[in-house]
């Protein structure tokens, strides 16, 4: 086993995995420009910037965990390539969490921030 090629493959998901965890556990409290899912609809008000960060660590814990395991499953498969095949799927995971993020924004608060329903629809 080259752990070179491993470790390249399986790093980039495990590190935002372990970057998720702690971006669970400590959440940025204040809306501002430096730390939390930062979008235009996130930031619109406190409640949607809470539900914004807790769908936030969300995805990024299975966009981590998805990266590790394909980064070892491409690993197995054709090691030179396994490093390619993480990156690109992690870019690919990437977008579609925060097409996901946007979307879950959008169905459960209203252009103003308003929610649409009547609890917090992150738990």
């Amino acid at each position: 086993m080259d752990w070179v090629f491993f470790l390249s493959a399986t790093a980039p998901g495990l590190v935002l995995t372990i970057i998720s965890c702690i971006y669970k556990v400590h959440p940025p409290k204040s809306i501002n420009y430096l730390y939390g899912y930062r979008t235009r609809r996130s930031m619109r008000n406190q409640e949607t910037w809470d539900f914004g960060n807790a769908i936030g660590a969300k995805m990024m814990l299975w966009v981590g965990i998805s990266t590790f395991m394909v980064g070892a499953i491409a690993y197995f498969i054709t090691p030179r390539w396994a490093m390619g095949i993480s990156t690109f799927f992690l870019i690919v995971a990437i977008f579609a969490g925060i097409f996901w993020c946007e979307h879950q924004l959008k169905i459960n608060f209203d252009k103003n921030g308003k929610p649409l329903f009547g609890k917090d629809p992150s738990n």
